[in-house]
């Protein structure tokens, strides 16, 4: 039987710690904390702890880099060049 309080390997890893972003995103653990207490970066508290969804987190970096997928360069159709 399945124990609620087991979540698969995937599902665990999509909600980080101060420690797991700031290795993930190669910040220091205070610059985390600093970006997170002002609201500069998607986090939430979670009793004393801070926690990050990983895919919010990405999504942020895509945003915040200007590599959204908007922001990214359509290829260009040209005529056939038939000369």
């Amino acid at each position: 039987m399945h124990n609620r309080n087991e979540g698969s390997e995937n599902e665990r890893s999509s909600v980080l710690t101060v420690h797991e972003v700031a290795g993930y995103l190669h910040l220091s653990e205070a610059k985390v904390y600093r970006l997170a207490r002002t609201g500069a970066m998607p986090a939430f508290r979670l009793g004393k702890s801070w926690r990050f969804r990983k895919d919010l987190l990405d999504s942020w970096m895509l945003r915040e880099s200007g590599w959204e997928s908007s922001a990214v360069a359509q290829p260009v159709k040209t005529a056939p060049n038939f000369a």
